[in-house]
């Protein structure tokens, strides 16, 4: 069965399926390069088919993700009134009506009534009749939102029996649903209504501090660490609690703007990092209490997670440490980017027996060709050479101090860099999250990503192999091990915690090569991963996208396929990069 998923939550995207296994998997930002896109995802589409082979007449089903149109709801964090609906909602949560109703199913049936798909046929039609201009005629299914994040977790787990347990603002009512799944398929056994979510204050924390909910949370979870949670955590504490009685999170709070006016002036007192530390400690304790709780409940360690909450690395940890977890996979595109993928699955499921695969890699994407290479090197005037063994280059380069934007086959899929679309350089120097970060115009609180040998990386980090798969995706961070600190410093958070990403032969082979020649010239088995993109851009796509980042963001070097490109002002570069370095040691 070969199935089409889509999906237009935030990071809109495309996937196509055949018999359960993923063929391609494409988010619109990487095509139209407008960061987390929200809408149609028109080229998703065109190219997921493209990359999977696969004519739009030859599918069996299309599957798309929500089954109401929440997306065009109230802007669940109360920020940035669009339209005249969401400022109704907001006014009507001034006098209270969403305290009332919100959590109740009273107030659920409401919310998926006037978001329906029947009451906006206008926009169901429009997708419909958007499927048959791109000649796509099998009928369309729409998928609940919290179904797809499960079935993207459970279906990629290799796990044939365990827990999957989805997180997030909201999506068709709710914040959470959590399945017992076994023998292939998932019983839904638990939700909880959108209004007690967790990630509401979050969300708008990261907003009081000055980034953009939706895609910034990142840089809280990473600012928590330089502050002191238990000056500002009395203030969410108030406002959201965990009830075993209820098996849910309790919203104390009221949404809207005149509860976020007065939770401004009152965070407005603190620092940005304590109220960060006391927001992500908060969710922590939240959390862990209500995923402790379903594992005692329903008597499985092993627990699938999904939805945009488990981007939250250093919460996956604590998921991961609790005494009644067995382990945790995290999918690799946790948030509304997977949904597509998520639909395809739920869809492929409930017409076919079908068992949970662990997903080999994620490189489900855009493959770079050499004529393209070439074609724009040619057309940037760089001067470029081939090499048949481009890994052993690449780590003499990174040995020799080099920045190296590596770009190699099909681009991945999921928020992060695992290789083929990623920024490497030496973890012995702890200089370079300031001035590559400078560099690249980023704001960051959060160390570089390490990169590491599989096979040593328990010697770096506590605790594993557990979890190993999804470290395999640079989803969960580990307590780091004193050779970790004195061998790659540049990887170690100052709460002494590192978010590695494993690589394997079987993952990437390409990017194995290049870490075992590097730990063959240097003794180290890892380097520093970061995206390749610029700041607030999405991570590049093709090679006319690598390119520009590469002049733009005035790396050292570029190595695109078995192609390597020397900066033009490579000679000046490394003497400021030095120059910079005395300047932080002194």
């Amino acid at each position: 069965m070969k199935i089409l998923g889509i999906s237009i939550q935030h990071d809109a995207g495309a996937a196509v399926i055949s018999d359960g296994r993923i063929l391609s998997a494409v988010n619109e930002e990487r095509l139209n390069r407008k960061k987390m896109y929200w809408g149609w995802p028109k080229r998703s589409i065109t190219e997921s088919l493209r990359i999977a082979g696969i004519e739009p007449e030859d599918l069996d089903a299309v599957a798309v993700a929500n089954t109401t149109n929440s997306t065009y709801a109230a802007n669940w964090e109360g920020f940035y009134p669009k339209d005249l609906k969401r400022k109704a909602l907001i006014w009507l949560s001034k006098l209270g009506i969403a305290r009332l109703v919100g959590g109740t199913r009273l107030g659920i049936e409401a919310y998926l009534i006037l978001n329906s798909k029947k009451v906006h046929f206008a926009e169901t039609r429009k997708s419909e009749d958007f499927l048959l201009g791109q000649g796509v005629y099998s009928p369309v299914t729409y998928v609940d939102h919290h179904e797809a994040h499960l079935a993207s977790a459970y279906y990629t787990s290799g796990w044939d029996r365990c827990l999957s347990l989805s997180l997030d603002g909201v999506g068709d009512g709710y914040c959470s649903r959590i399945a017992i799944c076994e023998n292939g398929k998932m019983d839904q056994v638990h939700k909880i209504p959108f209004y007690h979510t967790p990630g509401q204050y979050y969300g708008f924390v990261t907003g009081w501090a000055g980034f953009t909910p939706g895609k910034h949370e990142g840089k809280i979870t990473g600012l928590a660490a330089y502050g002191d949670p238990d000056k500002a955590i009395g203030l969410f504490r108030d406002r959201i609690t965990y009830s075993p009685e209820r098996f849910s999170f309790v919203n104390h709070g009221m949404w809207g703007w005149a509860e976020y006016e007065h939770l401004s002036k009152r965070l407005d007192a603190f620092d940005k990092a304590d109220v960060a530390a006391a927001v992500q400690f908060h969710l922590e304790d939240l959390v862990t209490s209500y995923v402790e709780q379903a594992v005692d409940t329903f008597g499985i360690g092993r627990v699938a997670l999904s939805g945009g909450i488990f981007a939250n690395v250093k919460l996956n940890q604590r998921i991961r440490e609790l005494a009644n977890v067995e382990d945790i996979y995290v999918h690799p595109h946790m948030s509304d980017g997977g949904l597509a993928v998520g639909s395809a699955l739920t869809h492929n499921a409930k017409n076919k027996m079908v068992y949970p695969t662990a997903t080999q890699n994620v490189y489900f994407g855009t493959e770079i060709q050499d004529h393209d290479i070439e074609a724009v090197l040619d057309d940037q005037n760089l001067p470029y050479a081939r090499y048949d063994n481009v890994e052993a280059e690449i780590a003499s380069l990174l040995a020799e101090g080099k920045v190296v934007a590596r770009v190699n086959g099909k681009m991945e899929y999921g928020p992060r860099a695992l290789g083929n679309r990623s920024i490497l350089y030496q973890a012995t120097d702890v200089t370079v999250n300031e001035w590559l970060n400078k560099r690249l115009k980023r704001t960051e609180f959060m160390p570089f990503a390490p990169a590491i040998l599989e096979e040593r990386a328990a010697e770096y980090f506590k605790g594993y192999p557990a979890s190993q798969y999804t470290a395999e995706y640079m989803t969960v961070t580990y307590d780091v091990t004193e050779r970790c600190k004195e061998e790659a410093p540049a990887t170690v958070h100052i709460d002494g915690t590192a978010r590695p990403q494993t690589v394997s032969e079987r993952t990437n082979p390409s990017f194995y090569r290049i870490l075992k020649a590097y730990e063959a010239i240097t003794g180290y088995p890892q380097v520093i991963n970061t995206s390749f993109n610029m700041h607030e851009e999405p991570i590049v796509c093709t090679a006319a996208d690598a390119v520009r980042a590469f002049q733009l963001g005035h790396l050292d070097i570029l190595a695109i396929g078995n192609y390597i490109v020397e900066h033009p002002e490579l000679d000046s570069q490394l003497t400021e990069t030095a120059t910079d370095a005395v300047l932080q040691d002194n």
